[in-house]
């Protein structure tokens, strides 16, 4: 049954890994999600069922597209494998259940904020929202299912979670920027405190605050010394951490 379950999951990581480089060339660019077929962006052409296979249609075109044989960036597979992993990592501490579906839910968002805000430096608000669904509609299940879970619980622990997390992030930037003469923390972070609050809840504040902050640190230490920029996108220390912290939810 383990290997039956760990393949099944292995495979929807996968193909919420293929989702996932759909929004992240789709939402920048403010295309619709599935009105239209995914395409070839060199020659335009239509892709078919074999070039969408995950990791797989990739690694049999040798990285090139069968229609004009421009390369395909190995992105697109890196993408897919990280998130199969990370669904690998969900399952191994939770099991294969409907709450650690929710958790699998929110794999594909991740990746397209982490990549979106380190090319772009954006966290768009419809993914950010998503995530904030997805978290509400655990919360109702989780609510459902244990009668020890209480009504209070949410109030006091998600919720004001949420707002705690969204306010101090947003006066620690406003204190920064004031201090620095420049903006410090943008509102799609703020918004993603906020998001991370909903699911972590209030008791995991200061877990997240210092590991995010230790994050930042060490990433904005590598973003200068590659790119010569002070400004760096904060995103994906956030969001680190918070995948982290859920797993580390798993074992309490």
């Amino acid at each position: 049954m383990f290997y039956i379950e760990i393949f099944t999951v292995i495979c929807l990581g996968l193909v919420l890994g293929s989702f996932s480089t759909a929004l992240i060339y789709r939402v920048p660019k403010k295309l619709p999600w599935g009105a239209e077929r995914s395409a070839c962006p060199k020659c335009k052409a239509n892709l078919g069922v074999l070039d969408l296979v995950p990791v797989l249609s990739w690694c049999l075109s040798a990285g090139k597209c069968r229609h004009c044989s421009d390369e395909i960036s190995a992105v697109y597979p890196l993408t897919e494998t990280v998130s199969g992993a990370l669904c690998v990592f969900i399952y191994l501490v939770y099991g294969l259940n409907i709450s650690s579906l929710f958790l699998m839910a929110s794999v594909p968002f991740l990746i397209a904020l982490c990549v979106i805000d380190l090319k772009y430096m954006i966290l768009p608000n419809q993914l950010v929202f998503i995530l904030m669904g997805i978290g509400g509609a655990r919360l109702l299940y989780l609510f459902s299912l244990d009668e020890n879970f209480q009504t209070t619980d949410i109030l006091t622990v998600y919720i004001t979670g949420a707002f705690a997390y969204g306010f101090i992030s947003w006066f620690l930037g406003f204190v920064l920027t004031k201090v620095l003469k420049k903006n410090s923390l943008g509102f799609g972070d703020v918004k993603f405190f906020m998001v991370a609050g909903l699911w972590l809840g209030i008791y995991a504040l200061p877990y997240f605050m210092i590991l995010s902050g230790t994050l930042a640190i060490v990433f904005a230490l590598g973003w200068r010394m590659a790119f010569k920029q002070d400004v760096f996108p904060f995103g994906p220390a956030l969001i680190v951490s918070f995948y982290f912290l859920l797993l580390l939810q798993g074992f309490f």
